[in-house]
């Protein structure tokens, strides 16, 4: 079933992006490098193994975290608040206080230095939220803008094919995915927090247009109610010739 809408607020001071309406698996296809070992900042006893320096359970190698990502993904009673590292060794070699900030992250879900670790060479900082939210630090924010030109496409390819019909035997439909230059096209729009509305997709000519809507706080889109003074532009995709270009809203001046 489609997401009936994807919020983005990023901050490009930090590498966080806060959102909704993404989904793991997406991060699976976007993370080329998955990562080697992750501490969990907040599991309970009987997931991973238990680090007596840190005091954090740990899980390493790549098959038990794909196996953990799974998990984590149906089942709400399993945290998902982790950071990657690089080498046991080395991160065993955490200062208490660098420990202590760890601790701080997976509480107030905010950094209090730098979320990047030289012991760690961690690549995210992963944190569930309440409500569905989630925030990441992403140290290369490319990996980002890949992530929103697949979450854009997938759920795009998603209503066009379910508006199709279920009797429909005609081969699925597939979307050109969005450049990723596009998306950068759209980080002074990202930088305000945004929604993008699926559910409110129009379609003329051939143009798939999706609504991107100002939600500057969590209020606004969780009630799934969008006014039109809100309305920034729309993501466009044209099935005939499978380009995507960006459609700034109009403003009308008062005469």
């Amino acid at each position: 079933m489609p997401s009936e809408f994807t919020y983005i607020h990023l901050d490009t001071i930090t590498n966080a992006v806060l959102s909704k309406g993404i989904t793991m698996n997406e991060y699976k296809d976007v993370v080329k490098k998955p990562p080697k070992n992750i501490l969990l900042l907040n599991a309970p006893q009987g997931i991973g193994e238990y680090d007596s320096h840190t005091g954090f359970r740990m899980i390493r190698g790549s098959v038990k975290i794909q196996e953990y990502f799974e998990k984590s993904q149906y089942i709400s009673e399993i945290p998902s608040k982790w950071i990657d590292f690089d080498s046991v060794e080395l991160m065993r070699q955490l200062t208490p206080v660098e420990i202590a900030e760890l601790l701080y992250i997976a509480h107030a879900h905010t950094h209090l230095h730098s979320p990047f670790y030289y012991k760690l060479q961690n690549n995210f900082i992963h944190l569930t939220l309440p409500k569905g939210m989630t925030k990441v630090y992403h140290r290369h924010l490319e990996q980002f803008y890949s992530l929103l030109s697949v979450n854009i496409t997938n759920n795009l390819e998603k209503k066009v094919n379910d508006k199709r019909g279920l009797f429909n035997f005609k081969k699925t439909k597939k979307i050109t995915r969005i450049p990723v230059s596009e998306i950068k096209n759209l980080l002074p729009l990202l930088r305000e927090g945004v929604v993008f509305s699926y559910k409110q997709i129009s379609i003329f000519q051939e143009v798939y247009e999706i609504p991107i809507y100002l939600a500057e706080d969590r209020l606004t889109f969780e009630s799934g109610k969008f006014s039109n003074k809100d309305l920034l532009g729309s993501i466009c995709f044209n099935e005939i010739d499978q380009k995507w270009f960006f459609k700034e809203e109009a403003i009308v001046q008062p005469s």
